[in-house]
């Protein structure tokens, strides 16, 4: 290990009475790649605001090569050689790829600059570093993967020599988030800092020589991978035993079948090919599928997402004329938990109250005005329910961490009290314990009779909450689990590649 290229000392951050980071300390060499845990509010993203220049520290300071320096904003840090790529991207869409490169840096002549010379730019970065990527295109056009390369590749054709990378492989599959690691794997040899802040332990372990653990703000652990295991980080993380981290099996029969899916089809990409299956009341069902094999279209079917998609949908006997919009979803009594909670879940700009009740307004109206005690009362009782943690009620869902969020997500389909609860990827970039909290949240749920319908990408997710497991491929149900646990993991994963 070299000398430290980035260094903190007792960093302190505030907000109220709230202490956020209290007294962190921990160093990255040149070189080194470090990962970053701790629940959701356990403090990781503060901390990387606060190196990424976009947050003020209330005490402490943050060292490069040795001297202090005043990250005052994420110009000054990219100054200094720190580039923070966070989970939800940061880029031109409409612009190519190369100008999205030579974003803020563009090469000029007399004041001008011109698309060949531009190309020419990104295109010596990406070779010297060693890039693929299609710099004609225009970034809405790349997958998620290539997307997130090139905020890789921009941040190191500014020379920066730490990168911090937030959730980087939350949304891709399997074999993009290994093309990522060998990516982070490179920046390492060739003397970059890598901060790595992930949920996904088995990456963590694989990829990265040390690991610092936040819990409350405090830093509980700071030691090389090889010193610890995963079960030990995540009673780090947890400040308790990891046996209360496992979820309790269900061993019940479920006769009558609240909904019935017939003959789904669909032309389009990905493709449906005769989808049909029931869940039975109180049962969790779940779809496992890797990313593009049709599974979370009839997510977004349910949810009234994709008119396209032709068959037969039964809610609690009674056949459902239409699944055109969301609405006509909700009034059959299906309540649609969206993968992207920020884009399609949430209003952030909210506060929790509302959020939480938006769905019910019509039920605590009258005469076309809210009860606004009523809707406290509602709310406050669902955010009990879901473990939600939050300064109030009143508190904006955009300030709480992504696992609160998720409860608030969750909260407010709860509210429906639907006949069908339909979740896509319901704990995608959340923490062991806010995981935890929602996978027994949906147990509890089940338990009080509501069928679920469960589409997740997550293997150790699909096996561990289902009762029931369908492995969907190439658009079609190929392989059932009728009580999957974690020895099935190997079957479903040979089900979902098509291999023998």
């Amino acid at each position: 290990m070299t000398a430290p290229v980035l260094a903190v000392e007792a960093l302190g951050k505030s907000y109220g009475r709230h202490r956020v980071l209290d007294d962190v300390t921990f160093r990255l060499a040149a070189g080194e790649t470090t990962a970053l845990l701790g629940e959701n509010g356990a403090g990781k993203s503060t901390l990387a605001k606060v190196l990424a220049g976009a947050v003020p520290p209330d005490s402490g300071r943050v060292l490069v090569d040795g001297n202090p320096v005043q990250l005052s904003s994420p110009r000054v840090a990219l100054e200094h050689g720190i580039a923070f790529i966070p989970q939800e991207l940061v880029y031109v869409p409409k612009l190519t790829v190369a100008e999205n490169v030579c974003l803020g840096r563009w090469p000029r002549r007399a004041g001008f600059t011109s698309g060949a010379a531009l190309r020419r730019q990104a295109a010596a970065e990406a070779e010297r570093l060693g890039f693929d990527l299609p710099l004609d295109h225009a970034m809405d056009t790349l997958t998620l993967a290539q997307q997130q390369m090139v905020e890789i590749l921009k941040a190191l054709a500014r020379r920066s020599r730490v990168i911090l990378l937030d959730e980087p492989t939350a949304a891709l599959s399997s074999h993009d988030s290994e093309r990522l690691l060998n990516v982070m794997t490179g920046l390492a040899a060739d003397g970059v800092g890598v901060l790595y802040i992930s949920h996904r332990l088995d990456e963590v372990f694989r990829a990265c020589r040390t690991v610092h653990v936040l819990r409350n703000g405090h830093l509980v652990r700071s030691s090389a991978v090889a010193d610890t295991t995963p079960r030990g980080v995540i009673e780090d993380m947890l400040g308790r035993s990891a046996d209360e981290a496992v979820a309790p099996t269900r061993d019940r029969a479920w006769a009558r079948p609240v909904l019935s899916v017939r003959g789904y089809e669909r032309a389009g990409l990905p493709p449906l090919r005769d989808v049909s299956f029931d869940v039975g009341e109180g049962e969790i069902l779940g779809l496992y599928g890797v990313r593009g094999a049709g599974a979370e279209v009839i997510a977004e079917t349910l949810g009234g997402l994709h008119p396209e998609v032709t068959g037969e949908t039964t809610v609690d006997g009674s056949p459902v004329r239409t699944l055109r919009r969301p609405l006509a979803a909700r009034r059959a009594g299906i309540a649609y938990v969206p993968a992207d909670r920020k884009s399609q879940g949430l209003a952030l700009t909210l506060p929790v109250q509302q959020s939480l009740s938006m769905l019910v307004l019509r039920s605590l109206s009258r005469f076309g005005v809210v009860a606004r005690r009523r809707e406290r009362t509602v709310a406050g009782k669902l955010a009990a329910d879901v473990h939600l943690r939050a300064r109030g009620l009143g508190q904006l869902v955009g300030e709480l961490s992504g696992g609160n969020q998720q409860k608030v997500l969750v909260g407010s389909r709860i509210a429906m009290r639907p006949k069908v609860l339909v979740l896509q990827e319901p704990t995608r970039g959340v923490d062991v314990g806010a995981r935890l909290e929602i996978h027994r949240l949906l147990r509890r749920l089940a338990d009080d009779g509501t069928a679920t319908l469960l589409v997740t990408s997550d293997i150790e997710e699909a096996v561990n909450l289902s009762d029931r497991l369908l492995v969907i491929r190439d658009g079609a149900v190929v392989s059932e689990f009728p009580r999957p646990d974690f020895r099935s993991q190997s079957d479903v994963l040979h089900a979902a590649g098509g291999l023998d």
